[in-house]
């Protein structure tokens, strides 16, 4: 965006590979880590999920034994994959906004803002409700709030 004649060149088909790969082993390793700890909880009484997906949370609050070690690792391992590909974008968009603001016409620059606004709610819609669905401590959260949250950044956004 900030070069666009330059695309071609910087945005090489080896970089389109490891950028797929990042993401690929990244959803892979957070997936191992959350189900190898989740899946040695200890469940008891009735097994029914309450939830419109069977996530992690929804998981620990079935389980009856001590979840506290479980709901550590979710949020260490929820914080470092929301916070790090949040940081990049938010940093790619300064410098989109950098780039944007060089535009001479008045009328560019307005379409080019309203672009990011409307990308950067759908950004701030997903990672907030995210954030808020998996860093709240699961066995003090509701069990609606929960499915709305879920359901909000799975398919809202």
């Amino acid at each position: 965006v900030c070069r666009p004649l330059h695309y071609m060149t910087v945005m090489n088909p080896r970089l389109c590979w490891v950028l797929a790969a990042i993401s690929w082993l990244g959803g892979l390793g957070n997936s191992v880590i959350q189900s190898t700890f989740t899946l040695q909880l200890p469940f008891c009484g009735h097994r029914k999920v309450d939830n419109f997906l069977c996530e992690v949370p929804a998981m620990i609050k079935l389980a009856c034994g001590d979840t506290s070690l479980n709901e550590a690792v979710l949020n260490g391992v929820c914080t470092f994959f929301t916070a790090v590909p949040l940081s990049i974008i938010l940093v790619s968009y300064c410098f989109i906004a950098q780039a944007v603001m060089k535009i001479r016409s008045v009328e560019g620059r307005r379409k080019a803002f309203n672009t990011c606004v409307s990308h950067l709610v759908v950004v701030f819609l997903f990672y907030g409700s995210a954030i808020y669905g998996y860093l709240l401590p699961a066995k003090s959260s509701n069990q609606d709030q929960g499915k709305f949250i879920s359901l909000f950044y799975s398919v809202v956004t």
